[in-house]
């Protein structure tokens, strides 16, 4: 049980790090609370994925492709850039871009296209095992599930704590220069998946 709550602190301290996730539910908040939900549970659904993948073994197959682990960085860096010339080109027409559908599967292929969290998860999972007993691809499925609940608590905080500052601050979020912060914010996101 120690393990598991150590697993959870740390989490929580890792997810609240500045990262391209977490920069990703705050740009997208700025403007409006709900597609910064939207996002997170677009990001979150990700994670899933990135759980089961772990749970199956199919991580294995993934860290020993390191062509396969390029070309997503690449595809990731580019897609990133896409949204900050989208953000420039459509910056007047809200309702097109604000969909829930299109912001979930931002959030998902934000999360999908980022090699770095399945391999944070290969690398960190491991060190919190904490059954002798209990098959590990059932603990990585726990940890997965642990990880994946305080990611979604945090990211929808995040978000509802950055639009109303937005608020309160009496931000225009409306404004060109919002506007060229968040298209700022997708060029230092794809770079941070470069790295």
């Amino acid at each position: 049980m120690d393990q598991i709550l150590l697993f959870l602190i740390s989490s929580l301290v890792l997810t609240l790090m500045p990262g391209p996730d977490i920069l990703f539910v705050i740009n997208q908040s700025l403007i409006n609370k709900k597609s910064g939900l939207i996002i997170s549970i677009g990001l979150c659904s990700g994670l899933v994925i990135h759980t089961l993948i772990l749970v199956f073994g199919l991580s294995v197959f993934i860290e020993s492709n390191k062509d396969l682990v390029l070309y997503l960085k690449y595809f990731g860096t580019l897609y990133l850039f896409y949204l900050a010339y989208d953000e420039l080109r459509t910056k007047d027409k809200l309702v097109q871009k604000n969909t829930i559908n299109g912001l979930f599967l931002r959030g998902l292929y934000m999360n999908l296209i980022n090699p770095k969290v399945l391999f944070f998860f290969i690398a960190y999972f491991p060190n919190f095992l904490f059954s002798e007993t209990i098959s590990i691809s059932l603990q990585f499925l726990i940890l997965g599930s642990i990880f994946i609940a305080q990611a979604l608590f945090i990211f929808f905080s995040v978000s509802v704590a950055s639009n109303k500052l937005m608020k309160v601050l009496k931000i225009d979020t409306r404004s060109n220069m919002i506007t060229y912060l968040k298209t700022f914010v997708f060029i230092i996101i794809g770079l941070l998946i470069l790295l």
